[in-house]
């Protein structure tokens, strides 16, 4: 009996793993308009059609809430952030991360989380890749904030500067 249920909590699993797989992937690989104007459409409560883009960062926000309400790690969310921002920082993909990340900037909660999970990959890390892959989104990020500073978006900001508190 425990058996079954190993086999079934394994497989479930196993297909939530391929579910948020495929969500970072149409999000990571989708154009950077494409997936700022799916954002506004969702914070704005636009009742607009929902097409996948909007579907899938819907699933992405509930799964990352629902991670850090039951304090779960973050790595199977971060790391490949990570290496998309490594990966694409001269492609057409590269905001995508930041542009993630900012969005999770409006909910304190998620932010504080977001930092202590990306300081924490790094500490226990010992993987070149990935920390020259953090220290690209770190750059990315920093650049972000050099440009909610011109345009002055104080709510951003306050998220932003809590989240640097989380990564020091």
């Amino acid at each position: 009996m425990e058996e079954e249920e190993q086999i079934w909590n394994s497989d479930s699993n196993s297909k939530f793993s391929l579910s948020i797989g495929r969500v970072m992937n149409t999000l990571l690989t989708s154009r950077s308009k494409k997936l700022e104007n799916a954002i506004s459409r969702i914070d704005s409560g636009s009742q607009t059609s929902s097409c996948l883009l909007e579907e899938s960062l819907c699933f992405f926000r509930n799964y990352v809430r629902h991670a850090v309400e039951k304090e779960e790690t973050l790595d199977h969310i971060l790391v490949p952030m990570i290496e998309s921002s490594l990966k694409s920082k001269d492609s057409r993909h590269c905001n995508q991360v930041l542009i993630l990340l900012n969005w999770f900037f409006k909910d304190e909660l998620v932010v504080k989380a977001l930092g202590v999970n990306l300081a924490n990959i790094v500490m226990r890390k010992d993987d070149h890749y990935i920390n020259l892959g953090w220290c690209t989104l770190i750059r990315g990020l920093i650049d972000s904030e050099t440009t909610m500073n011109l345009n002055s978006n104080a709510g951003k900001m306050m998220n932003c500067c809590f989240f640097w508190q989380h990564l020091s």
